[in-house]
């Protein structure tokens, strides 16, 4: 591990400059100053409505992350819904795709009471993903529970007939 420490220039009271040690070892803090100052940029550009703040709500409100297994005889599709039952979540499967849809609505400050912070998500969300072929459409099945929904595409016979293992020649 390095130990040596070299100055850097760091702004301060937006236009002075002073050098700051930073460890050499850290090998992220040149593309954290940089995010840094993205967000800086944005965020005092006057009447800009999409500084940083406005980025991380845009991103605070993406589409669920998704993992997908091929099981030997189904895919398995499991998308993190965090927060929302079956009734917020629709799916739908047409020409070879999926799409997931729902939303989350934010819930109400009661009377008397109010937000200090809140970083949990909100909004309404689309994604569709490209399936594999040989999937029988007439046998998916989908569950929800514990914020994540898992969605069963079985192989049709017919796929399950064509797959073969290839072996592998060591040369």
């Amino acid at each position: 591990m390095i130990k040596k420490k070299e100055k850097l220039p760091a702004e301060t009271n937006g236009s002075r400059r002073i050098n700051v040690p930073v460890q050499a070892s850290n090998a992220w803090e040149p593309l954290n100053r940089l995010r840094d100052e993205f967000d800086r940029m944005f965020d005092e550009t006057p009447g800009n409505s999409f500084g940083s703040k406005m980025l991380q709500k845009f991103y605070n409100n993406a589409d669920p992350v998704v993992e997908m297994r091929d099981k030997k005889d189904e895919y398995e599709l499991v998308a993190e819904v965090p927060g929302m039952s079956s009734k917020d979540i629709e799916i739908n499967l047409s020409d070879g795709m999926l799409r997931l849809s729902g939303g989350k609505s934010e819930s109400r400050e009661k009377k008397g009471e109010s937000f200090l912070f809140s970083e949990r998500q909100y909004g309404m969300f689309e994604r569709s993903i490209k399936l594999p072929p040989g999937i029988d459409h007439q046998k998916v099945n989908a569950e929800a529970r514990d914020g994540l929904l898992t969605i069963h595409l079985p192989k049709s016979a017919e796929a399950r007939k064509k797959e073969r293992k290839i072996p592998i020649n060591s040369a």
